[in-house]
């Protein structure tokens, strides 16, 4: 039998970052463990897109908070953990969505996210020149918007809690957690004793909470995109979503990441992908359609529920942080909160909104709902 202060289940950049932050408070006897490896599920394959364009406010005070840690991780704790501002825009011909993204902008300006930019046809095409704009409403602007590899900062952060004596097991599944006379029991390839548990295992919470009452809408998608040649070679690629019809482009290194978002359902297989890719850069970027793909990849992310994500605590000891998309992105921040709740520590931002056990109302993402392809 082990015993721990602490135990964080999941190996991701949350569960990381919850042990770095117990660490950095002063809790010593502190366990990470981990199924498979590290980021083994959807931080491995994120996107990384780290971005201010949301509509809930709580949303927006975390991207604020995450975009404040992204550009500051290297220096923080001497890694490479580049963040790359390639700024962030949004597309869409459809005036309700237009109307959207400038009600939603309009809220990241009341929280002090000032650098947000509502761009016409023309405003569009002076940004990207080689872009379709003629049918196109409004574009969502955010040039201090940007995107990371989150392996990068997962390794960062495994790195500075280890420096602090975090302990950390990999392949080391867990089966269930349980309550014995005022310890939390993790039943694993052993079984732990904790004064507290942070589960951030992704889909995965969601079977560990099963038993206490909380069934968790999440899953896990398969999500699939292509790495082109060298594209647009020292020009300037914002990171680009059109929401009518779910194109995406990212600059990766000299070429760029091609996908297609918010679809229902989703490319089946990369066969798919190129010809919806393929239809809808037709109609936006045609350029686009001239550039070699040199590699296809599957990501792993996590879905469901209206969009943001669960927290909260399960019962006195045992909490629960999970994402249904943009963990990277808010992942870090929220754990440090999470963490400066159990510790005792100032922070009193209200996660109400985000609670493990609320009605789930609409999708926060306003696009989703009125996409087609």
């Amino acid at each position: 039998m082990t015993n721990k202060r602490v135990v964080v289940i999941g190996g991701g950049i949350v569960g990381a970052a919850a042990a770095y932050y117990f660490a950095e408070a002063g809790w010593t006897d502190v366990l990470l463990v981990e199924a498979e490896h590290f980021g083994a599920g959807a931080t491995g394959g994120s996107f990384g897109g780290i971005r201010q364009q949301f509509a809930h406010p709580l949303e927006i005070e975390f991207s604020r908070r995450g975009l404040e840690f992204w550009k500051t991780a290297a220096e923080t704790f001497d890694a490479p953990c580049d963040f790359h501002q390639d700024g962030y825009l949004l597309l869409t011909s459809r005036p309700e969505v237009a109307e959207g993204l400038a009600n939603a902008a309009s809220t990241q300006r009341s929280l002090g996210m000032t650098d947000v930019e509502m761009l016409d046809a023309d405003g569009i095409s002076a940004l990207v020149p080689w872009l379709t704009t003629d049918d196109l409403v409004a574009g969502c602007w955010t040039p201090k918007d940007g995107h990371v590899l989150p392996m990068d900062g997962l390794t960062a952060l495994v790195k500075a809690a280890r420096l602090r004596d975090v302990e950390f097991r990999e392949r080391w599944p867990v089966a269930a957690i349980t309550k014995t006379e005022g310890l939390w029991q993790v039943h694993g390839p052993e079984t732990v004793d904790a004064e507290v548990v942070v589960v951030a295992a992704g889909a995965g919470t969601r079977q560990l909470l099963k038993p206490y009452g909380i069934d968790l809408d999440i899953r896990i998608v398969d999500h699939l995109a292509m790495l082109t040649e060298t594209a647009f070679p020292g020009e300037h690629v914002p990171m680009m979503i059109d929401l009518d019809s779910g194109l995406c482009v990212e600059r990766e290194g000299q070429g760029l990441v091609l996908a297609m978002l918010g679809r229902n359902p989703p490319p089946n297989d990369y066969m798919d992908l190129s010809e919806r890719f393929f239809q809808a850069a037709v109609q936006r970027a045609p350029v686009l359609t001239d550039i070699s793909v040199v590699k296809y990849f599957k990501a792993h992310p996590t879905i469901g529920g209206d969009g943001m994500p669960y927290v909260g605590e399960v019962e006195p000891g045992l909490w629960a942080i999970a994402f249904v998309g943009h963990g990277a992105m808010h992942g870090p921040p929220l754990a440090e909160t999470v963490v400066a709740k159990i510790t005792g520590l100032s922070d009193v931002v209200d996660l109400t909104p985000w609670d493990l056990r609320r009605t789930l109302g609409e999708p926060t993402v306003w696009w989703r709902k009125e996409a087609t392809g």
